[in-house]
């Protein structure tokens, strides 16, 4: 259990800027054409009812479903409009990465009994998301907490049990991954780092992590620019230092793969959205 309160716990955090409650009457329509979305999401129908595609698989949705989509997830929808569709809905991001989410190999959906914790808690958010006062911030971000644990707990109604991936030689790695970002990070040495040969190594990591080491250091690093590009004034290519990038048109690709945007594009959405 360690890796896990080291990498996911003792780091977690979650952020939202966009959610609240939509109400759709008959006749209007409600649909997403099958783009992935720079951020995760949560439908949650409480009337009425929808189809969703999530990586190919459909879905009716009806009232009582909660859906996770996962951040870059190819996904369509469209609601049924000959009844009135009403839902909660939320756009938010969790770092580092969705590790967490992998790790537990959660489902799309999720059903919640009526009168649920589910519906209070998105309640609540719809109610404070677009408060100004600094409390009712610090409250959305207890709640989305909240909502998260509460997804993992339906969707793990036993009580949650990880997979064993608390050795010290995988530890050891991600701590190192994590405080020497600003460098190449190349896979021999990660190896090394945990002593051993590249080929086991590889084949070691991702049976831990869900990830190769290459994919998990450029998440990592693309995460970081995310997050730089979110909270800073540094320019684009003070970032790729932080992250130990010199090309910029790599840099770009990469982050484009990743956030299906362009640094400079993602920065000019984020800002116009606050």
């Amino acid at each position: 259990m360690n890796h896990l309160q080291d990498v996911y716990f003792s780091n977690l955090n979650v952020a939202s800027n966009f959610g609240g409650f939509f109400n759709a009457p008959v006749g209007h329509d409600w649909s997403w054409s099958g783009r992935p979305f720079v951020q995760n999401k949560f439908y949650f129908v409480t009337k009425g009812s929808c189809t969703i595609v999530i990586e190919g698989k459909e879905y009716l949705g009806k009232s009582g479903d909660w859906f996770f989509i996962p951040a870059n997830a190819q996904h369509s929808y469209r609601n049924h409009n000959e009844k009135v569709f009403q839902k909660y809905w939320m756009h938010f991001d969790i770092y580092p990465n969705n590790g967490l989410f992998q790790i537990l190999n959660l489902p799309y959906v999720v059903k919640v009994e009526k009168g649920g914790k589910a519906y209070k808690l998105f309640k609540q958010y719809a109610h404070l998301s677009g408060s100004d006062k600094l409390t009712d911030k610090i409250t959305v971000k207890s709640i989305l907490m909240q909502l998260v644990a509460e997804y993992i707990s339906l969707a793990i109604p036993d009580n949650v049990s990880v997979k064993s991936i608390s050795d010290t030689k995988i530890d050891n790695c991600l701590r190192f991954i994590n405080n020497n970002i600003e460098k190449p990070l190349t896979v021999t040495e990660l190896a090394a780092e945990a002593h051993m040969h590249p080929t086991h190594f590889i084949r070691f990591f991702k049976e831990k992590t869900g990830q190769t080491p290459a994919k998990y250091v450029k998440a990592k690093k693309m995460e970081t620019a995310k997050r730089y590009l979110e909270d800073s004034d540094l320019y684009i290519t003070e970032i790729m230092e932080k992250i130990g990038e010199t090309d910029s048109a790599s840099f770009s690709k990469q982050f484009k793969s990743c956030y299906s945007l362009s640094p400079r594009s993602y920065r000019k959405m984020y800002i116009k959205d606050q």
